[in-house]
C-alpha cells in the first residue's frame, strides 16, 4: 500500500505528513489528525506500522467527517488494523 500525500474525506483535503514531530504534544503517539489545518501526521516506522497509522488516522478523519466528535481509540484501531489486513 501506498500512504498519499494527500486524501479527500468529504469535501475536505487533508495533507498527508510524514515526520517524526506531532504538534498534539503526546509522545508516544505515532500518528495525529489536525482537523483545523486538515492535516494528518505520520511517524516514520516500518512500513507496515505507517500503514496501519495511517488508516487510523484516516479513520478518525472519515469518523469526524460523519460526526463522531467521542470516539473510541480502541475501535479505532481495531478496525484500521482489520482495514490494514485486507488491503
Amino acid at each position: 500500500m501506498k500512504i498519499p500525500k494527500q486524501i479527500k474525506i468529504g469535501g475536505k483535503i487533508y495533507k498527508v505528513e510524514q515526520t517524526d514531530k506531532l504538534d498534539l504534544g503526546n509522545r508516544y503517539y505515532s500518528g495525529e489528525v489536525d482537523y483545523m489545518n486538515l492535516v494528518i501526521r505520520i511517524c516514520p516506522n516500518a512500513k507496515g506500522k505507517m500503514e496501519a497509522d495511517f488508516i487510523h488516522e484516516m479513520l478518525h478523519a472519515i469518523f469526524d467527517f460523519l460526526g463522531y466528535s467521542r470516539q473510541d481509540e480502541k475501535k479505532i484501531d481495531e478496525l484500521a488494523n482489520a482495514l490494514h489486513m485486507v488491503i
